[in-house]
């Protein structure tokens, strides 16, 4: 066992957004595999403090503000030189070529400094290593920087998020209010339009899903997923219990645990639904992304894909099908 002296600090840096984050987890797992003893210390986004916080193998967190306190250079600088961990870095990995990322590890000093080809910065921060993409899967492809240290491909491995329902206040809450029902989450809305299930398919999904008895938990942030709800309740569609902008990443996570299913499109709710092991329903509008962002089958076999035939009926099946199962989350 290594002592406090010896023990290797790897730095994760991911500054990219909700969904992005919780891939990185498959990297962090892989750490900890070849580095038992060692301490993942995961750099992100302020927002997205709570999407690292909770994965498994992840031991501390830092929130860099990029719109705030840590914008710009010298927003960095003081970052930098804020950081605890400043010069005692084994290694840290920038995910998604993100140059504001090298431009941190190299000004905290870490001894190897890997990230992906197509950084402006390569030319100018030498000592950093480059990998090589061998894998269709994002998270794969990410989870395989490990290889420039262990020269051995990652193990393939499911992201996990880790979730305590039976104390989180307000899962609580609502197991109580709704005790008497069983919950099917939706999400609709994202951070790309194109991805938007239309308001049509989700008014007839919701009273599908109320005709079977069960309510729906309308999950979402933003004032576009805001402004969805109140397209549906101009429909005519009120039968949901609306909890946009009602909770954190963490409380949606534990929220997630006492649904049936989860109807989510791709999007940072379709990783965390996965990731915590509920049964999941992909809705995939761009079928060209599931290849890559989509989760695969069997290293989640409570999830199905759906790419194609984006009808209510048919979305409405294949959430059946899962909960017929009575697949409990794991």
């Amino acid at each position: 066992m290594q002592n406090n002296k010896e023990q290797k600090i790897f730095l994760v840096i991911n500054l990219s957004y909700f969904g992005d984050v919780l891939v990185t987890n498959a990297l962090c797992q892989n750490i900890k595999l070849n580095y038992p003893d060692s301490k993942i210390v995961f750099v992100v986004n302020k927002p997205f403090y709570e999407a690292a916080k909770y994965q498994y193998c992840v031991d501390e967190v830092l929130c860099l503000d990029k719109r705030g306190s840590h914008s710009g250079f010298l927003g960095l600088l003081k970052f930098a030189f804020s950081c605890p961990y400043r010069g005692k870095i084994f290694a840290s990995f920038i995910c998604y070529d993100n140059d504001r990322g090298i431009l941190l590890s190299y000004l905290l000093g870490a001894k190897r400094r890997i990230a992906g080809r197509n950084s402006n910065f390569k030319f100018l921060l030498t000592d950093v290593c480059y990998f090589k993409e061998n894998y269709k899967q994002m998270k794969d492809s990410t989870a395989n920087m490990i290889s420039v240290l262990t020269d051995r491909p990652p193990e393939i491995l499911p992201i996990k998020y880790l979730t305590n329902p039976d104390q989180e206040e307000l899962t609580q809450k609502l197991l109580s209010q709704y005790k008497d029902k069983e919950i099917v989450g939706l999400c609709t809305v994202g951070k790309h339009k194109e991805n938007y299930m239309p308001v049509e398919t989700a008014v007839e999904l919701i009273n599908r899903i109320n005709e079977d008895g069960k309510i729906v938990f309308y999950f979402g942030a933003g004032d576009d997923t805001k402004n969805y709800a109140e397209e549906l309740k101009k429909y005519g569609c009120t039968n949901f219990v609306d909890l946009t902008n009602k909770t954190t990443i963490y409380q949606l996570a534990n929220v997630m645990k006492i649904c049936k299913a989860i109807i989510t499109i791709d999007t940072g709710t379709m990783h965390l639904a996965y990731a915590t092991g509920c049964p999941t329903v992909c809705m995939f509008y761009r079928p060209f992304m599931a290849a890559t962002w989509g989760p695969c089958v069997d290293l989640y076999p409570n999830t199905i894909i759906v790419d194609s035939n984006y009808t209510a009926q048919n979305i409405y099946d294949t959430a059946k099908r899962l909960w017929q199962k009575d697949l409990q989350p794991v």
